[in-house]
């Protein structure tokens, strides 16, 4: 191929990945207004509304605290919306977050975010599937099952940081193909470098240690061993990601269970299996495992490349199956993009003319589409916690800072104080203070083991209201159908009880994934 052949098919694969990052934002974008997602709360997960709050602490620190010690910040922050989860997961995320929302601090920017790195994780499909010599239309193939897949559009609703861990591992997959191909100093410091923000976004980074290993084996490039580059690889994440990682392990400890490693894997082998088929669809799973073996047996100028992808499939595996940190299906997040090339990539190596190819493509799209109804994933439809936030807000008498109390599972206790938090025009200082019942009333860890009340009578309970100086308090109370802790029981006997308490708001609080809607309850103490 001429030079100026080249250079047109390059930007050829520029102008498509460019179209493919465009046309996905949009659709996705799309996706979060059928599905609600702008005008849903927060608190679709338990996760969703600590990401929220701690995003926003960052934002706030840089927006007003700049100067002042960062950790004091921090705790007062905490202190006044405990949905602070720094140490509990790493800070990339929030770094990102918090920037998005510098110039306007609400929800809605989160989701956008969601969107645009959709969008981005497909140009990189279309851009790793070129690099391994499929056609166009195969890479774009790729690229929408990558982002239509149930796992994808379903973290597209929530704020978490999945979908930009996938983002960071498949950049430092391409970085280590790259040096794979020709050892450069400057390949291994970017995979290094973009390693340790993986790691610094989600833990489970750590996959991609296994790249180089099972590159090294793979290729038989003992070799490498002589090279300092190949060493140099590993030093931002020992530099960057390690010192943060030896800071938190005590707090995410917290966080692992407590089963025997032998039993958790055994556990985890079947939760995943029998997880393969929501979440990726069989069809797909089967071509990616002929995709892959076909991978194995390549020795061509893709060999780099397969190769270091199959290492990020064996690292990520590792690490749902050995970390402790509980199963669930967007821990697959970082597989998708490459299960997607693997099952894509035998049909449009096998059949030599393109329009087979194409057909061949869009039919691989339908048969996803058809296995798993993507258009059944439900509305986000968290609803309810704001118009009681606001009326609170609306309620409260004088200038003096008000000591708010919320009740409810990790969701709901979560909803409440997002919603607060975003809803605040100011929050350094904050005019409301909230406190969780699950930490005031109960002492549990951060999964709800060694749970014991504090308080055992109604009377009780109303002595910690007074001597806090509790001046509302919300109860997010789940259908009866689910289990209660002992605590929550208690303080709405109290409230009920008390003439000095008066319920000023009573409605349904709706969630995803539940059928029957809580009943969110707001009380106010008559002065």
């Amino acid at each position: 191929m001429s030079d100026s052949s080249s250079t047109l098919a390059n930007r050829g694969g520029l102008l498509l990945q460019i179209m493919v990052l465009i046309v996905v934002t949009a659709a996705v974008l799309g996706f979060q207004t059928h599905t609600g997602v702008w005008t849903s709360d927060i608190g679709a997960d338990p996760d969703e509304p600590a990401h929220a709050v701690t995003s926003l602490m960052v934002r706030d620190y840089v927006a007003e605290g700049l100067g002042g010690s960062p950790l004091v910040f921090a705790q007062r922050y905490y202190d006044t919306f405990p949905k602070v989860a720094l140490g509990h997961y790493p800070p990339s995320y929030y770094a990102l977050t918090a920037l998005f929302l510098l110039p306007w601090p609400h929800p809605e920017v989160f989701f956008g975010l969601q969107a645009l790195l959709c969008g981005v994780l497909a140009m990189q499909v279309v851009r790793m599937a070129s690099r391994l010599g499929m056609s166009p239309m195969a890479s774009v193939c790729a690229a929408l099952i990558t982002i239509s897949l149930p796992i994808t559009l379903k973290l597209s609703q929530l704020v978490m940081a999945d979908l930009l861990l996938a983002c960071l591992c498949l950049l430092a997959v391409e970085f280590w193909s790259r040096y794979s191909e020709k050892p450069r100093v400057s390949m291994a410091l970017l995979f290094g470098l973009t390693s340790a923000a993986a790691i610094l976004t989600k833990g489970s980074g750590m996959a991609l240690a296994l790249v180089p290993a099972v590159s090294l084996v793979g290729l038989w490039r003992w070799d490498w061993l002589k090279k300092p580059s190949f060493w140099l690889a590993g030093l931002p994440v020992a530099v960057i990601a390690g010192p943060w990682m030896l800071y938190s392990s005590k707090i995410t400890k917290e966080g692992m269970v407590d089963t025997p490693l032998v039993k958790y894997i055994l556990d985890g082998l079947s939760f995943y299996a029998t997880s393969l088929g929501a979440s990726m669809s069989y069809p797909i799973v089967v071509l990616a495992i002929l995709g892959g073996a076909l991978w194995l047996s390549r020795r061509s100028t893709q060999a780099a490349r397969c190769t270091a992808l199959l290492g990020l499939v064996l690292g990520t595996v590792s690490i749902m199956l050995l970390v402790p940190a509980g199963y669930s299906t967007r821990y697959f997040m970082p597989l998708l993009p490459v299960v997607a090339l693997m099952a894509v990539w035998p049909l449009d190596q096998w059949l030599p003319r393109a329009s087979w190819r194409v057909g061949a493509s869009f039919a691989l799209v339908v048969i996803v589409w058809l296995h798993y109804p993507w258009f059944a994933i439900p509305d986000k439809n968290v609803a309810g916690y704001r118009q009681a936030v606001e009326e609170a807000l609306h309620e409260r008498g004088g200038d003096s800072p008000e000591q708010w109390l919320v009740s409810g599972d990790p969701r709901g206790e979560g909803a409440v104080i997002a919603t607060t938090a975003f809803v605040l025009p100011h929050r350094v200082p904050s005019p409301v203070r909230v406190h969780r019942a699950s930490k005031e009333l109960a002492a549990t860890d951060w999964l709800g083991r060694g749970y014991k009340a504090a308080f055992t009578t109604p009377d009780e309970v109303l002595g910690y209201l007074d001597q806090s100086r509790i001046t509302c308090v919300f109860v997010d109370q789940l259908p009866k159908d689910h289990a209660h802790w002992p605590h929550e029981e208690v303080l709405l006997e109290a409230l009920q009880k008390s003439d000095r308490w008066k319920l000023v708001h009573e409605g349904p609080a709706t969630r995803p994934y539940q059928n029957e809607a809580n009943t969110l309850k707001v009380f106010r103490l008559q002065r």
